[in-house]
């Protein structure tokens, strides 16, 4: 599983923490469609807790950003947790994700999704990589599978189809060979998240960054910032609302501007990258993740907080570290008297132009809800769910004994009250629900793999 983003401010979910060179974005999406018939193939893994083996089939699926065609596809990262319908999705950074656990699987993964299929087609994969009669299904279940063995190494995985098995062999073997590139950066950021000064000064600079390179984006304030007269102007001075990836954004306060506190929004359209990571989460729980195989213009928002005046001048950041298990809050003060700020019902004093660390432990699977308080009504809000491990990583390979079990041809109703748990990067949904289906429906990564358990981890309250 992934670790999820933060809620800053005002209840906005920054898709995935920022590292300590990036911003946050509000980057959303839900899934749309499972695998189309001809892009899945049977395989079957083994069930690491009952020993058995659980039929099921592979493939990509499909996300929508923003709400926003094209419907994007995507593979999974986390075979063994369900997945719902439901789930609202945020892109989040892979320092931040499961894939830190997971030394090297990230650029490996992105070699795969750069040049495996969709991104190439399949009678150019049946050439490169010898692999004769070489089907969209083999190509796309071979993808998944190939990406499997990085994100989910101690599950066994088994493959019906001799092409598919074969190309998912070549595609690993490749993938261990040229998987160097760098993680693609998030679609939309604001870097940094938080910023301050003295009133009459010019507060900034705020970076806009966009991952693809290419970004329709405007900024504007909220009404506390155009109350109190602040403007947005660029690195000449001259008043700005349209921005582009690598511009730079500054907020002018006027001077004797009483203390006081604002935020700054980004939205627009900007291009999505391969490789990004989709972490989701539904009623406090998480849902399977996903990492992007496609890319599209697609709606894109972010946010940054100001805070100006005399005195102290706070500001605050967070990023999730899955290293430490924990949220880690920077605490700063950009004014000229001491800032005293309140964390988790603990004290902290921060001298002026300086800058105190405070981590926050979260256990794996479990919310977290956190609020920073300062001088001058300064207010921030941290919520998410630290998902930072594949369920296959906390626990051993099972030996491999036994005969698949094969799925039920009809998903059976989920516990869950928002809606079924589905299958998330393959095959079909099954005609119907019927509630008089002995089974239990299980997400197992990218495979539409229906087991006839319930995983006890998963079915408790988080």
């Amino acid at each position: 599983m992934l670790a999820s983003g933060l809620t800053v401010g005002s209840g906005l979910f920054a898709a995935g923490a920022a590292s300590a060179a990036g911003g946050t974005s509000d980057v959303t999406a839900k899934i749309t469609q499972g695998s189309k018939e001809d892009e899945q193939e049977p395989i079957s893994y083994l069930d690491p807790e009952k020993h058995i083996w659980i039929k099921g089939n592979a493939g990509p699926f499909f996300i929508k950003i923003g709400g926003a065609d094209p419907a994007l596809p995507v593979y999974c990262i986390d075979l063994l947790q369900p997945a719902s319908w439901d789930a609202t999705y945020h892109e989040t950074d892979w320092n931040s994700s499961s894939l830190q656990d997971n030394p090297g699987a990230g650029p490996k993964i992105l070699w795969i999704l750069q040049h495996s299929f969709p991104a190439v087609g399949a009678d150019a994969l049946s050439a490169a990589s010898g692999v004769k009669g070489l089907s969209k299904a083999d190509a796309a279940a071979g993808t998944q599978v190939a990406i499997w063995s990085f994100s989910d190494p101690n599950v066994q995985v088994k493959q019906e189809d001799k092409e598919a098995k074969a190309f998912t062999e070549w595609l690993i073997a490749q993938a261990n060979q040229n998987g160097k590139g760098e993680e693609p950066k998030p679609t939309l950021t604001l870097d940094p998240t938080s910023v301050g000064g003295k009133s009459g000064t010019t507060l900034g600079p705020i970076t806009v960054a966009a991952g693809g390179g290419t970004a329709a984006v405007s900024v504007a304030l909220d009404d506390k910032g155009t109350a109190a007269k602040v403007t947005l102007v660029d690195d000449k001075g001259d008043a700005v609302k349209n921005v582009k990836s690598g511009d730079k954004v500054y907020a002018k306060v006027p001077a004797g501007a009483p203390a006081g506190s604002a935020s700054i929004t980004a939205s627009g359209t900007a291009t999505s990258s391969v490789g990004r990571a989709f972490v989701g989460r539904i009623d406090g729980k998480p849902s399977q993740t996903l990492i992007l195989a496609g890319h599209g213009t697609v709606p894109v928002s972010a946010k940054a907080a100001i805070s100006w005046g005399l005195g102290a001048v706070p500001t605050a950041d967070a990023v999730v570290d899955c290293a430490k298990g924990a949220l880690v809050v920077t605490l700063g003060n950009k004014g000229d008297k001491d800032a005293a700020f309140k964390v988790a019902g603990k004290d902290y004093t921060v001298k002026p132009g300086g800058t105190q660390t405070v981590t926050l432990p979260v256990k794996e699977d479990e919310k977290y809800d956190f609020t920073v308080t300062g001088p001058e009504g300064f207010s921030k809000q941290f919520t998410g769910l630290l998902n930072c491990k594949t369920d296959s990583a906390t626990q051993s390979p099972a030996p491999s004994t036994g005969t698949p079990t094969p799925a039920p041809t009809t998903p059976a109703p989920s516990a869950s009250p928002t809606g079924p748990e589905l299958a998330s990067t393959g095959g079909g949904m099954g005609a119907g629900l019927t509630a008089a289906m002995a089974g239990v429906l299980v997400v197992a990564g990218g495979a539409a793999v229906y087991g006839l358990r319930r995983r006890g981890r998963h079915s408790r309250a988080s």
